[in-house]
């Protein structure tokens, strides 16, 4: 019996080292100067998360905010020994309201925060697709290509040579059909250097809507649609988060370079929807 009860005792000593000590190490810790002045300093990075705007069934995507991570920021400028911003380590806040929660609904926008547009073209043969990436290529930027499904099958070697663009899947003629619309993605994911979970539909189509939300993938309605006036369309409607949706056609190429500069001469920076629409 005074053996248990020595036992007992023992681990019950040993127990309340293990607390001690870890009571003494958090103390210390607590009491570092470089934790101090990162509990001093994280509010400065804080980043409130922006929610998503949703309004009937479209929706323009939120921002995630941020935090520091006060102890991974504490753990990495120990091991530097020394306090540096530079160092801060953050955790992401998502918002309440995005994307994620919300396939059933078109985007129409990217976030009106982010000063930037996409340029959007629907392809279904080779005559402007190399005008159009010359183009594009001569002014360092991104397109984005709804592929025709005929055009993607007969033509994957053409869409990976161009993988520094971004390629979505536009059905046939943008009719899309359960049959090939997860293998037209699986295909594009594999031979471009995006991922294809966008569908398009410029005149926002119940049925597209309903197909792609349950497949797990969004779809996209234009902000603006260039049509046979591209540059005039772009000139009286541009603004943040823009989906501009460019005809290929002879008026469309003459007046792409001029869309372009038009765009930028504004501050705007024209990207992937990857990037867009990314909250």
């Amino acid at each position: 019996m005074k053996s248990i009860v020595k036992l007992l005792g023992l681990l019950v000593l040993i127990g309340f080292s293990f607390f001690y000590t870890d009571k003494v190490i958090e103390v210390i810790r607590e009491e570092d100067e470089v934790m101090i002045k990162i509990k001093e300093e994280k509010d400065h990075y804080f980043v409130k998360p922006i929610d998503a705007i949703v309004s009937g069934n479209t929706i323009i995507p939120g921002i995630n905010g941020r935090e520091v991570d006060v102890d991974g920021s504490y753990k990495k400028m120990k091991e530097q020994g020394i306090y540096n911003e530079k160092l801060f380590v953050f955790d992401e806040i998502k918002p309440k309201v995005r994307l994620e929660d919300n396939q059933d609904k078109f985007i129409i926008s990217g976030n009106k925060n982010k000063k930037m547009v996409s340029l959007v073209f629907s392809i279904d043969s080779s005559r402007y697709l190399e005008q159009v990436d010359k183009i594009l290529n001569n002014k360092n930027v991104i397109g984005n290509f709804f592929v025709d499904y005929s055009y993607l099958i007969s033509n994957s070697t053409v869409i990976k040579d161009k993988s520094h663009h971004e390629f979505y899947s536009y059905g046939s003629n943008g009719i899309y059909a359960p049959d090939t619309i997860l293998f037209a993605n699986n295909l594009i994911s594999r031979i471009s250097n995006n991922e294809a979970i966008y569908c398009f539909s410029p005149d926002m189509s119940k049925k597209t809507l309903s197909l792609c939300s349950k497949n797990n993938l969004y779809t996209i309605s234009p902000t603006i649609v260039g049509a046979n006036t591209p540059y005039k369309n772009v000139k009286n409607k541009l603004e943040s988060g823009s989906i501009i949706f460019l005809s290929l056609n002879n008026e469309g190429m003459t007046e792409l370079p001029l869309v372009i500069d038009y765009i930028e001469g504004k501050g705007y920076k024209i990207v992937g929807l990857s990037t867009l629409l990314s909250e």
